[in-house]
């Protein structure tokens, strides 16, 4: 009894500590979310990714190497769940900087919260194999969560959100890049808890993890990346680093205290947070509508924390 009381207290303490770092990166994200799509509303989305993984990436690769010894696995070892990962991190990031030049960002956040829980328990059960396991406040939140990005997603189509959209066949780019984005983080998520279980230090799944989000970039901008790298190196250093590198550390570390659904879950925080930093920003207008759906995400956020941590 002593024993299971210990462990169930080591169990609610590690929770705890993975949620506060999930929620440290939710605020870092979102305030860089809306300096990002300030800043390339003009140009192609992809600049930005290429140069910024690769920085990550790169110091990612540095840690990893000073902290060799710790990790007792070889990238071999688990070569196919790393190519998944780099798979899952081109949907998850490219599929949401897209997004972020045609869409509100409280909106593209909110669309890839919407979508998340429901990925995580389908998508667990199919990696797994194993039964649907989910509890019917679980089902209730998912529900919940899409009935509000639906309406956030309504909300945007008959121009009641922040920013009016201009073209029909953008606003559909954008949001099936939201749902895949979506879809990636569930996947980023599932694919790295089992390199962490493997004994995969953090700083060694974030090294490996963005190869394909570089490679791809790059082939698709390498043109007039020259050109745009040099006007534009300051501020794109600054996001890499805050709203990038220092995020995604959090979100690995959260990773290993917390399961899935929760990780999920922590997202619709970030709607929040950006919805709030977005004010700031002069392109966009305040929406009664999108704080209505962003308000109704965090508090089923907020429940589903509660729930599961009981």
């Amino acid at each position: 009894m002593k024993a299971a009381t210990m462990s169930k207290g080591i169990s609610s303490k590690s929770m705890v500590i993975g949620v506060s770092f999930l929620l440290l990166s939710a605020l870092l994200t979102s305030a860089s979310q809306v300096y990002y799509a300030n800043q390339v509303q003009g140009v192609h989305p992809f600049l930005f990714t290429g140069v910024s993984f690769f920085i990550t990436a790169f110091l990612f690769n540095v840690i990893a190497f000073k902290q060799r010894r710790l990790s007792t696995v070889s990238v071999k070892s688990s070569m196919s769940d790393v190519v998944r990962l780099n798979g899952s991190s081109i949907l998850a990031f490219m599929g949401f900087y897209y997004a972020l030049k045609f869409i509100e960002p409280a909106i593209v956040s909110s669309l890839e919260m919407g979508v998340g829980p429901f990925f995580a328990i389908i998508v667990t059960a199919m990696i797994t194999k194993e039964k649907i396991r989910a509890t019917r406040m679980q089902w209730a939140i998912t529900v919940g969560t899409f009935a509000a990005s639906l309406l956030l997603m309504l909300t945007a189509l008959f121009g009641f959100s922040g920013v009016q959209v201009t073209s029909a066949t953008n606003f559909v780019y954008g949001i099936i890049s939201s749902v895949l984005c979506g879809l990636g983080a569930v996947l980023c998520t599932i694919y790295s808890k089992k390199l962490s279980n493997a004994g995969w230090t953090s700083s060694s799944i974030l090294a490996h993890r963005f190869y394909g989000i570089i490679v791809i970039s790059f082939l698709m901008t390498y043109t007039i990346l020259p050109s745009y790298l040099m006007e534009n190196i300051d501020w794109i250093l600054l996001v890499t680093i805050f709203g990038v590198t220092i995020p995604m550390f959090l979100v690995q570390k959260g990773i290993q205290y917390c399961e899935p659904f929760i990780v999920m879950m922590s997202i619709c925080f970030i709607p929040v947070f950006t919805f709030a930093f977005q004010l700031f920003d002069p392109r966009i207008e305040w929406s009664t509508l999108s704080f209505i759906g962003i308000l109704t995400l965090f508090i089923l956020g907020v429940a589903s924390i509660f729930s599961e941590s009981n």
